[in-house]
């Protein structure tokens, strides 16, 4: 979403990135899930990684002013998401910090406000699936799944590499927090390259449904998500193929890329 928004012309200054364009832009917002959809998209995420009280204060707001834009953010996002019609609506929270930063975590107090805050207005909302994305710090993500008990919830990890967070947390720590509250564990936001070294990891001690969806760049993405160098379609294409002979339940692509590789899986998946 996010740089699909940019390369629409949307500006997205941080810390709240795409938050706003729920609110200034929607019909871009509304016609990139629907771009989506049709290209063959099952799952559409809302547009929601910094719609939380903690981004709006951030940015200068007061606590209630924070606290009412960050929530008709996310409700504008949730139908703007839904009248795209998906299969499946997924409420899309991230890390309370930059997803690239876990060294900024904020503590126990301020991500059981967060978390418990956004979820409750996702519940509200009446989205299908919690979706916890680029969650790479060991204790956020305990904290993260805590806070969704109840519902159904998607967890999706960002790594260093084959066998840590990125925060340096074993990989291996997360299964156990995982087990009996997960219902889908995956890989996103990651390279190439180190998501291919960290899938072996999860397939060998996660005996669940699982997913997948890299993000497109050949180096590390930027904190605003800007891209200059990225796989190319022929390489996308055979990476693709590769993931779906090991038979993830949830498959995808995460920044930089655009609906027609959504479209590029659709006809790998229904040939």
């Amino acid at each position: 979403m996010g740089t699909e928004l940019m390369a629409r012309g949307v500006n997205l200054p941080l810390p709240l990135w795409s938050a706003e364009s729920n609110l200034t832009d929607p019909e871009v917002v509304q016609a990139i899930h629907e771009d989506y959809v049709n290209a063959g998209a099952d799952i559409i995420g809302t547009n929601t990684f910094r719609t939380t009280t903690w981004t709006y204060r951030k940015a200068g707001y007061s606590p209630k002013r924070a606290q009412e834009r960050a929530k008709s953010s996310l409700m504008k996002a949730v139908e703007l998401a839904r009248n795209s019609h998906p299969r499946i609506l997924a409420g899309s929270i991230t890390s309370i910090e930059d997803c690239y930063s876990p060294e900024l975590f904020p503590g126990r107090g301020a991500s059981e406000d967060t978390y418990g805050e956004t979820v409750e207005w996702f519940k509200d909302a009446g989205v299908d699936v919690i979706l916890f994305e680029t969650m790479g710090h060991l204790e956020e993500i305990d904290i993260a799944l805590k806070s969704a008990q109840g519902h159904e919830i998607w967890l999706s990890l960002i790594v260093k590499d084959g066998d840590h967070l990125l925060s340096g947390h074993p990989l291996k720590s997360v299964y156990p927090l995982a087990k009996d509250n997960v219902d889908v564990l995956m890989l996103n936001c990651s390279t190439v390259e180190k998501t291919n070294l960290a899938l072996g990891n999860l397939n060998k001690h996660w005996d669940g449904d699982w997913g997948v969806y890299p993000n497109l760049g050949l180096t590390e993405p930027e904190p605003d998500g800007k891209m200059d160098k990225k796989v190319d379609d022929r390489s996308f294409s055979k990476i693709i193929s590769q993931y779906l002979e090991l038979n993830p339940k949830v498959i995808g692509s995460c920044c930089g890329s655009t609906p027609k590789h959504t479209e590029m899986i659709y006809k790998m998946v229904n040939p």
